[in-house]
């Protein structure tokens, strides 16, 4: 069975962050020079302009909901995602404070609410590539 949905695209600067996912880890560059997180993964520090103080750090996966939407259509070539509708996509707030865009799953989404706590999983959706993706608590 292969994976129909639309995958990622690998970058050398985002294939540390999809090699940890693959191991079912969450990590997220970080600036040791001003402590701050850096999300998306980038060639330097935004707030400081470092490149030598950046290094990847693991996350606890838990957070809670700091926005969300309900997809309910797709359009395009978004075929493979129709058996999904309705699905929420939510902008989690991670509990070392970044906040990252994902799924939000095992709870119908007209009951989600802002601030519902969830926690990390990852779908292995190819042998490389492994989505991190949220549950409601």
């Amino acid at each position: 069975m292969s994976y129909e949905k639309s995958l990622p695209e690998v970058s050398t600067l985002t294939k540390p962050f999809w090699d940890y996912c693959k191991k079912h880890e969450l990590r997220m560059q970080y600036c040791t020079r001003c402590d701050s997180w850096i999300w998306y993964p980038k060639a330097w520090c935004p707030d400081c302009g470092r490149r030598d103080s950046i290094l990847w750090r693991q996350l606890s996966g838990r957070g809670e909901i700091y926005s969300f939407t309900i997809i309910r259509q797709v359009i395009d070539n978004s075929a493979a995602f129709q058996a999904d509708l309705p699905f929420a996509v939510g902008l989690i707030e991670l509990e070392e404070g970044p906040r990252m865009y994902s799924n939000v799953t095992g709870v119908k989404p007209e009951d989600l609410k802002i601030g519902d706590k969830v926690s990390l999983y990852f779908e292995d959706a190819t042998p490389e590539i492994a989505l991190p993706k949220f549950r409601k608590e």
